[in-house]
């Protein structure tokens, strides 16, 4: 159905084309000049990051055994391992005759080729949106997704659906699978209900796209579809919509006036569209559980909550949401933190997956009366909060004794949970001035802080929608705890290759925390067969490092999720306590919009041993260097051809995005003397780098450290080779980077 709006819209962007497209021309100038792109074009060979496009159908009803295609920008080909977050999913690639390779370059609008996977779900798998990547034997893949669904999955037919005529008949209930895949493109799907009737339909697009890498439509440059959904009647009469329920995804509930046929009508909410703007309509009977109340439970308790279902929009309310109770008794071997439970449905069936927090501490419950700051409601930390905004407007206050100069953890969870809290928080004293205030969070619209006492005495906590807002979804868990020196581990690379006898690098940040300085034992599980990690402890003064990894040189063609963690022992009063934090990972930088780059936090990181690669070795000499401070060191590096790649090489000792170092390595003082990137291009196969040590450069031994090969796919994407760790000695022999790592717990 082609709307008058729309095309009032897409005029609109073509007239803006000029306006919009000026900050990505400079940008392709801007990385020619910089000679990222040389030769990209029209390469014979080129062994890359695999691109995951999109997948479609993007559903899998649970118990069944589905077909899809995925696309990508680069090959599929050979693919022999797929993993899932979480785990249980199995997918595998379908027999079909190999595709042509053609390693040109991806143009923004390239979706690449598709290739044929077989998904296998478990009955007890439960529904939800899961990452997946593939490895392949030349590559690992960049994060696509997949949804589990309850429910009989139907997709779009190929031929017409745009107009009420051709609308395409859909039971209920239905996991439906299609896309937006033009400009003005508009979905129509007929529904036959009966009156009164409760309808809930639910689209999952962004929550099934947010990490597709460098995913961008044109005029202007939008990265993820924001969907809307329209229910008319027989007669074209609007009986619900919604535009956003969570993030850009909506929902609407109403109970339908009659029986007969409804029109159910998806699109963007822009007139926008691409072929990767896939989507899943969850059609089904409500009403439907979103959350339980409260959120947590404490481990070891029974506790009993109320299910928060969902109301129909197009019915007056009359009553509480919360309308039935479930009762929740969490052994003590039930591991903390948030995880995923089924509610079962009001008539008995499987009901929806909420979230819930298994907690140590003691959970107590706001009623919503601690409105005002003489009505805060008294915590005895530590201790976690339930909350729910229920009238527009509110701010719920909390008061804690703190004594001078103690942390404490404050921390609000509700969009992480699907929930709809755009929290902010502020600190105040007994007077009522604001000693600390919270918005966002790391990639989060959730607010955190760490708060240090200025003096003992009683302290206020106020909490509220950033816009302050209300309703069904305006539930939050705040925690309050006590806290003291720590650490946060990010992980600056989430994906690898290596051939046998090769090497790779990632990249490790660390975050100290109110004071911290201590020694941390980085750690690395779940290796691929046949690979290792050079051991490191990122020493006092140090917030990061590299973890060079190496291949033997008979290691077999595989993949494998790695962990990253971080092991250090950490001052509290009852003495110290050791901890472990693991390792936050962010996805590849990806434009978002015009010349915005933005990144994703996902939940894994892939290493893979590959044949080999475009490089046959890059190799550096020597391999132990020591540096005297005022002094500098020569470190050599030469590369090895494959007898197919001739282009550009960029050498590095960091890891950059443009100009933007995003991993470091070298020790803190330690810097690259002249060109900190060598370009190898032509016959070229040597460089040397210059290392100078400060006169305050920090002592070190043996500090593990590789030279990183980067050969350009795109202007955005690179491939990363890594040469043979070297051992780095800075300073005397006094060195504390040779301190004992701390002992396990």
């Amino acid at each position: 159905m082609k709307h008058t709006t729309g095309s009032v819209v897409r005029a609109w962007w073509m007239s803006r084309r000029m306006v919009f497209c000026r900050p990505l021309t400079g940008l392709v100038v801007w990385s020619v000049a910089c000679g990222l792109v040389q030769g990209v074009a029209n390469a014979d060979h080129k062994i890359s990051f695999r691109q995951i496009t999109r997948t479609h159908p993007i559903a899998v009803q649970r118990g069944q055994t589905a077909r899809v295609r995925v696309w990508s920008n680069f090959t599929l080909n050979n693919s022999h391992s797929t993993f899932f977050i979480p785990a249980g999913v199995r997918m595998t690639q379908l027999k079909e005759p190999a595709k042509k390779v053609e390693f040109s370059e991806p143009q923004e609008l390239d979706q690449g080729e598709d290739y044929g996977f077989s998904v296998e779900v478990p009955k007890g798998q439960l529904p939800g949106v899961y990452e997946y990547r593939i490895a392949t034997d030349q590559a690992v893949s960049s994060v696509g997704h997949l949804m589990v669904t309850d429910y009989p999955v139907v997709t779009e037919n190929a031929g017409d659906n745009h107009t009420t005529a051709t609308a395409q008949l859909v039971p209920i209930p239905s996991a439906v699978c299609g896309n937006i895949d033009d400009f003005e493109d508009v979905d129509l799907y007929r529904i036959h209900g009966r009156a009164g009737q409760e309808l809930v339909c639910q689209i999952f697009a962004q929550r099934v796209t947010r990490a597709i890498h460098c995913m961008a439509i044109q005029y202007p440059k939008i990265h993820l579809m924001d969907s809307y959904l329209t229910l008319r009647d027989s007669r074209g009469r609007v009986v619900a919509e919604n535009d956003n329920h969570v993030g850009g995804d909506a929902m609407l509930r109403c109970r339908l006036p009659a029986s007969g046929d409804y029109i159910l009508e998806v699109r963007d909410s822009r007139y926008a569209g691409d072929p990767r703007y896939v989507y899943c309509v969850e059609i089904s009977e409500g009403p439907t559980a979103i959350a339980t109340f409260p959120l947590s439970v404490q481990r070891g308790h029974a506790t009993s909550a109320l299910v928060v279902e969902t109301q129909p929009e197009n019915v007056p309310r009359g009553g509480p949401d919360m309308v039935r109770r479930v009762r929740w008794n969490v052994s003590t071997d039930v591991p903390v933190g948030w995880r995923r439970v089924r509610v079962a449905g009001a008539d008995g069936r499987p009901g929806p997956v909420v979230p819930q927090l298994v907690s140590r501490h003691r959970q107590v419950i706001a009623d919503g009366k601690n409105n005002s700051v003489d009505k805060a409601l008294p915590l005895q930390l530590p201790v976690g909060v339930n909350g729910r905004f229920q009238r527009a407007g509110q701010t719920h206050f909390y008061r804690f004794t703190a004594t001078a100069q103690s942390v404490t953890r404050i921390d609000v969870q509700s969009r992480r949970r699907g929930l709809a809290v755009d929290s902010v928080v502020v600190v105040m004293d007994g007077k009522g001035e604001i000693l600390a205030t919270a918005d966002d969070g790391d990639f989060t619209k959730d607010a955190g802080l760490y708060f240090r006492a200025p003096a003992d005495g009683d302290y206020v906590i106020g909490v509220r929608d950033l816009n302050r807002r209300a309703g069904d979804l305006f539930i939050y868990h705040l925690s309050v705890e006590p806290s003291g020196e720590d650490f946060e581990i990010h992980g600056e690379y989430y994906y690898g290759m290596l051939a046998p006898g090769g090497h790779a690098a990632w990249f490790v940040r660390l975050k100290r925390l109110n004071g911290f300085n201590g020694p941390v034992e980085i750690l690395v599980d779940r290796l691929p067969k046949g690979v290792t990690c050079e051991p490191v402890v990122i020493p006092a003064g140090f917030t990061h490092c590299a973890l060079v990894f190496s291949a033997a040189v008979k290691a077999p063609i595989n993949a494998s999720l790695v962990r990253v963690r971080g092991r250090a022992r950490l001052p509290r009063p009852g003495g110290e306590v050791s901890v472990e934090r693991h390792a936050n990972v962010l996805g590849e930088l990806r434009r978002a919009g015009a010349s915005r780059f933005v990144r994703m936090p996902i939940q894994s990181q892939l290493l893979g041993v590959t044949r080999p690669l475009d490089l046959h070795g890059v190799t550096a000499t020597p391999s132990q260097l020591t540096l005297k401070r005022g002094g500098t060191a020569r470190l050599s590096v030469r590369i090895k051809r494959s007898p197919e790649y001739s282009e550009q090489v960029l050498l590095n000792m960091a890891l950059l995005f443009f100009n933007n170092a995003v991993g470091q390595q070298l020790p803190p003082g330690v810097s690259v003397q002249g060109e900190a990137t060598k370009k190898l291009t032509g016959d070229a196969l040597e460089a040397v780098f210059t290392l100078r040590a400060s006169d305050s450069a920090k002592s070190v031994a043996r500090w593990p450290i590789a030279v990183v090969a980067r050969v350009p796919i795109t202007y955005t994407i690179m491939t990363s080779y890594a040469s043979n760790p070297v051992f780095l000695t800075v300073g005397g022999t006094a060195a504390v980077g040779t301190r004992a790592a701390p002992k396990s717990p």
